[in-house]
């Protein structure tokens, strides 16, 4: 139910634990990733080039919600599908009314990884004094 008391245990980011499994989860299958700049490891490397070098990963498209994959897109500009400069692969915006991939854009895909580190949740704490 809880954590044991005097026991810790380092805290592992998604991307590390693929990495400390020889990413055996999505080895051999055809992956995209939702990113953007949160999606990076402990070393500040991002997860799409940790993919990228992973042996046996094939990366062939990237999501990137509402700012972008870079966080170079505002909320509100209507942007349109594109190529990434940096690695040539495809980039799907998921923002305004494309809120999630299209069965277009899974197409040929063996497996999505989601990588956001800051997905702005919050919760709100609401102290309860006894009244109404």
């Amino acid at each position: 139910m809880g954590a044991v008391r005097g026991v810790s245990a380092p805290v592992q980011l998604g991307n590390e634990v693929l990495a400390a499994h020889g990413f055996r989860e999505i080895a051999g299958k055809r992956v995209a990733l939702i990113t953007n700049p949160s999606g990076v490891n402990r070393n500040w490397e991002s997860t799409i080039d940790i993919l990228r070098a992973a042996s046996g990963v094939k990366l062939v498209a990237l999501f990137g919600p509402e700012h972008g994959v870079y966080d170079d897109v505002w909320a509100s500009d209507k942007v349109d599908n594109q190529t990434d400069l940096r690695t040539g692969l495809p980039v799907h915006l998921l923002s305004g009314k494309m809120r999630k991939p299209t069965p277009e854009m899974l197409q040929g895909l063996d497996a999505v990884v989601y990588d956001l580190q800051d997905t702005g949740c919050c919760v709100h704490l609401h102290q309860h004094d006894g009244y109404g």
